[in-house]
């Protein structure tokens, strides 16, 4: 019932030629008429490639089913509706209550239960602690729907695109939707660190870690390299030892404090973000009371490993545990660092419960307008090639961030956007070891400072885009089953279709309506 009012309301919020028009999103070069995209676009994506992935969603998403329904008038057919899928299909949360206009939040918040039934909430500690001692879980007045809507520059406030908490998990348990949590442990300063995490610390301490900061950073151009260099984490430790206590106390205090807040009411967690370079420049030492992470600085001694460790004690809602990564470069060879890094972790016995892989199509040299011209970005082939290498791990994955940027906003530009997210979709959704997929910005404008403004699936004042369409039909109409089947003499009904929830509805010999709720699984 709660997933029919919810979809009552999306349609209702979308006007009637937004909802009933359907667009043709080509799979191949013939099809692509409009030559949006170019030879070498489709010389990747040829009709073998498509035929094996639909091979590979027949194989991988569907299963056969069979229900009694017994007892049945004569001549009677059964319905069969699938009305849920046990696939994830998410979005990032990030801007509940704060696009200004309440039919806009109206529109946002009723896609999470519709469109999709995963939802990734925002747990980025320097937003959800800008006070230290203070957890951001419940709505205050700074979060309200009305505030919103009175600022003026929503993107300068420092908790734009981090709502609290509270709010978007208490509306995904009453529409049934999965709650991801992201991220618990993050080394990056400026958006995980909280600006109060040095208070406290002596200011001899200060004045060494600032130099160490400068000395970091001036060493990506070879000034300072070696002072900085030099040091071992530990010897870091020992120049800044109260620093080191503290910062080893709150990075896992945090983790345990959310933890302990949302025990069995997330569903997963991303326990450490971006982590693969510390493993891959060898400074997640075990033992160690300092990591000189390559990529943000300072963090605790090996905080990868002792992250998981301390997860999975604190995780009684058994909530899967999951690590989370980029892999967006241009030859993907860091697909083969970050495999590593999990065999590694898992041999020291981390509990890790699925491989989060990030893909965000949104710089200069990796965007979807060069996707379009055909350079070898996110093509099949090296899609395949991550896959198959993270698949070494024998884990379940997750596409768990994704940004495929309109080139512009006119309508090659969308068509574009949608082609390139019809085409990867349907390749991750056929992959074996692959469970869900988060689109990361849902509307234009509202990715984090320096992000594409035209990445999302709706435009700024919450206009369905086509990749929206393409989405729908892809999530809500190719890959559900819904049949009109007749029983055999014995009252059975078979059929194969995707896996998840269905509605079985017949009538009986009696001319009484009968209902069951049968559950597909492979």
């Amino acid at each position: 019932m709660k997933y029919i009012l919810s979809a009552l309301l999306l349609l209702a919020s979308l006007t009637a030629c937004q909802q009933d028009k359907e667009y043709k999103f080509p799979r191949t070069a013939t099809e692509d008429t409009e030559k949006i995209m170019s030879d070498q676009y489709w010389s990747y994506w040829t009709p073998e490639v498509q035929a094996r992935i639909d091979a590979d969603i027949e194989k991988n998403r569907k299963a056969d089913a069979q229900f009694a329904v017994g007892d049945i008038a004569p001549d009677t057919q059964v319905i069969v509706e699938q009305i849920s899928s046990d696939f994830g299909f998410g979005a990032s949360s990030f801007n509940w209550d704060q696009l200004g206009k309440k039919e806009y939040n109206d529109i946002y918040k009723n896609l999470f239960g519709t469109l999709f039934n995963r939802a990734t909430v925002a747990f980025y500690w320097k937003e959800i602690e800008l006070e230290q001692g203070h957890k951001r879980f419940f709505a205050e007045e700074r979060d309200s729907e009305e505030w919103w809507n009175n600022c003026k520059e929503p993107h300068m406030q420092p908790h734009w695109r981090r709502p609290p908490t509270e709010p978007i998990i208490k509306w995904c348990e009453e529409h049934d939707v999965t709650v991801h949590g992201h991220p618990l442990v993050w080394g990056h300063m400026s958006i995980q660190s909280p600006d109060w995490l040095r208070d406290g610390v002596p200011a001899h301490e200060l004045a060494a870690l600032d130099t160490l900061d400068k000395f970091r950073v001036e060493s990506k151009d070879g000034r300072n390299c070696a002072t900085y260099k030099r040091l071992s984490g530990d010897e870091i430790a020992a120049i800044v030892p109260e620093y080191t206590k503290l910062l080893n106390k709150r990075v896992f205090g945090n983790l345990e404090e959310i933890m302990k807040q949302y025990d069995g009411r997330v569903d997963s967690w991303d326990v450490v973000n971006e982590s693969y370079t510390e493993h891959k420049h060898n400074t997640l030492i075990p033992g160690s009371k300092l990591c000189k992470a390559h990529r943000y600085g300072l963090m605790p001694g090996d905080y990868v490993y002792r992250s998981f460790d301390l997860a999975e004690k604190l995780n009684n809602g058994n909530a899967l545990l999951n690590i989370n990564e980029t892999q967006s470069d241009s030859k993907y060879k860091n697909a083969d660092i970050y495999s590593d890094e999990i065999k590694t972790l898992l041999k020291r016995g981390a509990k890790i419960d699925m491989i989060g892989i990030q893909m965000h199509l949104m710089r200069k040299h990796r965007n979807a307008e060069l996707v379009a011209q055909g350079k070898d970005i996110w093509s099949p082939q090296r899609a395949y090639y991550v896959l198959d290498k993270l698949a070494e791990n024998n884990l379940p994955m997750c596409m768990s961030e994704i940004t495929i940027t309109s080139p512009n906003s006119d309508y090659r530009g969308e068509m574009i956007q949608s082609i390139v997210a019809v085409n990867l979709y349907r390749l991750w959704f056929s992959y074996p070891n692959m469970t869900a997929i988060t689109w990361w910005n849902l509307v234009d404008d509202c990715g984090y400072k320096g992000e594409p403004t035209i990445s999302g699936l709706f435009t700024r004042d919450m206009k369905p885009k086509l990749a929206y369409h393409a989405l729908y039909n892809l999530i809500h109409k190719e890959w559900r089953t819904n049949e009109t089947l007749t029983p055999d003499s014995e009252g059975n009904i078979v059929w194969r279709g995707f896996t998840g929830k269905y509605r079985i509805t017949w009538t009986n010999s009696k001319g009484e309506k009968q209902e069951a709720i049968y559950e597909l699984k492979r």
